[in-house]
């Protein structure tokens, strides 16, 4: 395994983002300010990792496009 961390986090977040985006989880079974502070404590930990991986993440990529579409529904509500 190259970092097993790093898989956790990208299932994890990948998960929670289809469960959001298809309506099976909304931000009211989480409170709206948590779920918006961890997504944005989550884009700043993808905006590191994509420094320092020079932007040739995949995963990093695929996280940070699902957690800004999370984010800006979120807000939206």
């Amino acid at each position: 395994m190259k970092n097993p961390g790093r898989i956790f986090l990208a299932t994890f977040f990948t998960a929670l983002s289809i469960l959001y985006l298809t309506g099976r989880y909304t931000t009211f079974e989480m409170h709206p300010p948590i779920f918006i502070l961890l997504s944005i404590v989550l884009l700043v930990f993808l905006g590191s990792a994509m420094r320092e991986s020079q932007g040739r993440g995949t995963v990093e990529w695929a996280m940070l496009m699902l957690t800004v579409l999370m984010l800006m529904t979120a807000l939206m509500a």
